[in-house]
């Protein structure tokens, strides 16, 4: 397998990692399910995933990152595996890259937003007499993992750009059962 493929599908591999780890912690995970019911929902009962977190946070930003991790995934295993991608494949995959690494940065951003008004609302708490100590939030190292997938990617995209100069980014080739069908 060239190694841009393997590039394209390693910052896949880091990013979907990076969903499956704890949105974020804090000394406070013990007292959360308490502080859900004493203030109406205004706390969390615990942290999700950061899959799960930035699904309930912005949708539309969850599924088109799912959708760009799909399209990157296709286009590092069309055949032929041993050269670089097509360069109409490696500019999908670049492409691809760069919407995971702006969504993976507004996600970090949105993350770190979620994370002070939680500290916030812990000061206040503490402030009111509910809990011992006004506890700190961290987010999770699977939201830095999102954007830095998606600076894989698209480096394994521009690298098959790189290994395919001649090639124009609008050509094409079908292969099936490893015979060339039509080639542009």
């Amino acid at each position: 397998m060239h190694y841009s493929r393997i590039l394209a599908l390693g910052g896949v591999v880091i990013a979907v990692i990076g969903f499956l780890l704890q949105s974020a912690s804090s000394a406070a995970e013990e007292l959360m399910p308490t502080l859900n019911e004493a203030t109406g929902g205004q706390v969390p009962d615990g942290f999700d995933n950061t899959w799960t977190a930035l699904y309930n946070d912005t949708a539309w930003a969850a599924i088109v990152f799912a959708l760009a991790l799909a399209v990157s995934v296709i286009v590092a295993l069309i055949p032929p595996l041993p050269k670089p991608m097509a360069r109409l494949y490696g500019l999908t995959a670049a492409v691809m890259g760069v919407l995971m690494l702006a969504i993976g940065v507004f996600a970090v951003m949105g993350a770190l937003d979620d994370a002070d008004t939680l500290m916030a609302a812990f000061d206040q708490l503490f402030q009111a007499g509910q809990i011992p100590e006004a506890f700190s939030v961290d987010i999770g190292f699977g939201w830095y993992l999102l954007p830095i997938g998606g600076v894989i990617v698209a480096i394994g995209g521009v690298v098959a750009l790189i290994n395919r100069p001649d090639e124009d980014a609008s050509s094409y080739q079908l292969i099936r059962h490893g015979r060339l069908l039509y080639a542009r």
